[in-house]
């Protein structure tokens, strides 16, 4: 049989009858390989592949820089004396277990070819633990690109969670990474046109928002009784108002979607805070020029409230903003101890979320719920008092 399928190319025009193959043995061959299929390569074959993989890049030297290490140069430093173990990605894959997991399942991760043990992020990562666990035992090279990590998190991630690399035959170079969705890339080209479009009618519609502003404005440019909030005031109290909605919702959002999505609800969470602070310091300013409307009359206890809840209004907007500038600081370009950096960044995302819940939960609904609705009911304009169209 193998004589007739393997006879020489000067011979091939020779024909004759297919050598017979006994059913049984045909049969048995085929279990054979389907049963090799299924059972993967055997400890040995793994072994010596490693082996061989191991004298192929001795002798071949250096070899060539990922994309990742291209982009960050400090990662070579980082890496350098590591006596990295090959994988395959099929014991990767084995790694998957829960924080705790004994030997052998504890969970690992693959990012631009390098495995990581994750057992030392978890308690810490900012996003938690359970966006980790859930990529354990997988390639996350396009996860871990979307959220742009800085090359200090990516030198960090290097020098305390590299184990090993994949087998040179497994790895993905830098273009099949690109056309994974897993490199740079990929990753910027995973918009749909559907998204495309949508964020162009977003940009049409915050244009047309602009221009109707600027009209209205302009409608509404005569100066405002002394007894009263300026105009200019009141223009930054609603600026306030829409990073302050802006702020929440699109943290809400953020938390309710993975990936790129994810991304983008935290640019516009950080771009709305941005806009609530500096509203809040322009607003300290002319809060020193602007005129005084009188209190609504009411109860003593009510206005004492609204005092100290005015007061707290001012306290949360303040420590959101910076709270999560701190946290961004500490992570990317703080220098010095990165053990102490990366607990003091802890700590401002701990102080950050705890704010923002109470913000949404208690001081929204009393000041904006109650307050609001106190004076509403007894025929005060209390949107009049501080809109800036009047």
């Amino acid at each position: 049989w193998m004589t007739f399928y393997m006879r020489p190319e000067a011979r091939m025009g020779e024909l004759g009858a297919e050598p017979e193959v006994d059913e049984q043995t045909k049969e048995i061959r085929e279990l054979r390989t389907e049963l090799r299929r299924l059972r993967g390569p055997t400890e040995e074959e793994i072994a010596a592949a490693k082996a061989g993989a191991s004298q192929a890049k001795a002798a071949a030297g250096e070899a060539s820089k990922s994309s990742e290490e291209s982009r960050f140069p400090r990662l070579e430093s980082a890496r350098a004396g590591k006596q990295l173990a090959l994988f395959t990605r099929a014991e990767v894959a084995k790694h998957n277990g829960p924080a705790g997991a004994p030997a052998g399942s504890e969970p690992y991760m693959i990012i631009h070819n390098k495995v990581y043990d994750l057992t030392p992020l978890l308690g810490s990562h900012p996003g938690g633990d359970e966006l980790l666990l859930t990529n354990a035992g997988k390639d996350a090279t396009h996860e871990f690109e979307v959220f742009e990590h800085s090359e200090k998190a990516r030198v960090r991630r290097d020098q305390d969670m590299l184990v090993g690399e994949l087998m040179p035959s497994e790895q993905m170079d830098a273009a099949a990474e690109d056309a994974a969705g897993g490199g740079v890339a990929g990753v910027a080209q995973r918009a749909s046109e559907l998204e495309e479009y949508l964020q162009e009618k977003v940009t049409d519609v915050a244009i047309l928002g602009a221009l109707w502003y600027a009209y209205r404005s302009w409608k509404h440019r005569k100066p405002l009784s002394q007894l009263t909030y300026s105009r200019g005031l009141r223009h930054l109290h609603l600026i306030m108002a829409v990073g302050i909605f802006g702020t929440l919702g699109s943290a809400k959002a953020a938390s309710h979607t993975e990936g790129l999505t994810k991304k983008r609800f935290l640019q516009v969470h950080k771009q709305t805070g941005l806009a609530m602070l500096g509203a809040l310091i322009l607003r300290m300013f002319f809060r020193a020029t602007s005129g005084i409307p009188p209190r609504f009359p009411g109860l003593s206890l009510v206005q004492a409230v609204e005092t100290k809840s005015l007061q707290a209004f001012y306290v949360l907007c303040a420590v959101l903003p910076l709270s999560g500038l701190a946290n961004e600081y500490f992570l990317k370009y703080a220098s010095g101890d990165d053990a102490a950096n990366d607990r003091k960044a802890q700590q401002a995302i701990t102080l950050h979320k705890r704010v923002g819940n109470a913000f949404q939960n208690v001081w929204l609904p009393f000041h904006l719920g109650y307050t609001t609705l106190y004076h509403y009911a007894r025929g005060r304009g209390v949107v009049r008092k501080v809109s800036p169209f009047i």
